[in-house]
């Protein structure tokens, strides 16, 4: 029998599923073997290395390539040269502007730290992506802890924020977090480029500065739970629910108890409280604030948020970020990454190979009236 009758597209599929389990097994044992060292790492980068080595190279071929004519285009290399050794003149003589004047402080019997806090410019990006259970805040607390302990006084932080908000305790972390910036002295802008609502404008709000792009979704200000009730479901079908408690309102509402008034009104005036709470927690960072008309519940959109106060000013991070460097100062990207083995790499290659050859998304994709709670 040749071989050839054996390739079928059932014994491939099969072949194919038993190799994926092999994978899966040998990817088990070496997690098990090393957890350890795959636990994610703090990374920093610089914000414009990039885009400066990918400027640099667009200058030099449309120098070398202009649309107009031979002689032209040579003045114009010649100009664009002298231009650069101007420009790098320029640079080597302010930096030995300040290499002097850092040699007088230190000559001065100030200390190296005491220097570095008047002379540290530096601008530390962080992003805080949000679902519903702020997951996202075992990586902030990280970062902020490092940058506590090496940010100057006279650096920034700046939060990307992207969140619609979710559980009441773990986004009064997440603020948490942001306030051991400003109680540490140091400067916290808030950039929402797509939406911060409920929990995520609790972060926003703690922050100094709130930036928000004009259709970021804003606001949000209120509490909401909800649960569906199987009571009656359950009675047509003869079936009891037993629920035993210690503590009058150790439980008020569940989804298989027959619902109480009391019970109703019991949670209802929980929700009245943590509202309350948010609203004191908004009206303390921002007093400007018309707390009752905002905290309704409502998300508007950053144009508008900024008429009411709810943020500072319009704009989009990149714009904050570039307005940053051209005024001298230096932009890093914070960010916590987990290590990839070998074997991860090869167990992601199908993925790649999928992404890079499928289509883009259709616009119908993409809604204007999508809520930004869903």
């Amino acid at each position: 029998m040749n071989w050839l009758d054996y390739w079928t597209f059932y014994n491939v599929g099969v072949g194919l599923f038993a190799l994926a389990g092999v994978f899966l097994l040998v990817k088990w044992i070496f997690m098990k073997k090393g957890r350890k060292s795959s636990d994610p790492e703090i990374r920093f980068r610089h914000w414009r290395e990039h885009f400066e080595q990918t400027e640099e190279r667009l200058q030099d071929l449309l120098v070398q390539y202009p649309a107009l004519p031979k002689e032209a285009a040579k003045l114009l290399r010649k100009q664009h040269k002298k231009d650069r050794k101007q420009e790098q003149k320029k640079n080597s003589e302010e930096q030995r502007k300040l290499t002097q004047e850092v040699r007088t402080l230190l000559e001065s019997g100030k200390s190296s730290k005491e220097v570095l806090q008047q002379h540290s410019n530096r601008i530390y990006v962080l992003d805080f992506k949000g679902d519903v259970m702020a997951k996202a805040v075992v990586q902030l607390r990280e970062e902020i802890t490092l940058l506590l302990k090496i940010a100057q006084p006279s650096d920034e932080i700046v939060l990307r924020l992207s969140s619609p908000g979710g559980a009441v305790a773990q986004y009064g972390l997440a603020s948490s977090q942001i306030a051991r910036l400003k109680h540490a002295g140091l400067r916290c802008v808030a950039c929402i480029d797509v939406v911060a609502a409920s929990g995520g404008y609790m972060m926003a709000t703690v922050s100094d500065h709130i930036v928000a792009a004009p259709f970021a979704f804003i606001g949000s200000i209120g509490v909401v739970a909800g649960m569906p009730n199987f009571h009656r479901l359950l009675k047509k079908n003869e079936v009891d629910y037993h629920l035993l408690t210690a503590g009058k309102y150790k439980r008020t509402l569940t989804p298989f108890s027959e619902v109480q008034e009391e019970h109703r009104e019991k949670l209802q005036a929980d929700l009245e409280a943590i509202h309350e709470a948010f609203k004191n927690l908004v009206a303390e960072h921002r007093p400007q604030l018309d707390i009752e008309a905002v905290a309704t519940g409502e998300v508007w959109l950053g144009s508008q948020a900024l008429e009411r106060g709810l943020v500072d000013e319009l704009g989009t991070s990149d714009d904050y970020l570039m307005k940053k460097t051209e005024a001298g100062c230096e932009v890093i990207l914070v960010s916590t990454e987990q290590p990839q083995s070998p074997l991860d790499k090869i167990l992601q290659l199908p993925q790649a190979i999928q992404n890079r050859w499928s289509l883009p998304d259709s616009p119908e994709s993409a809604f204007w009236g999508h809520s930004p709670h869903s």
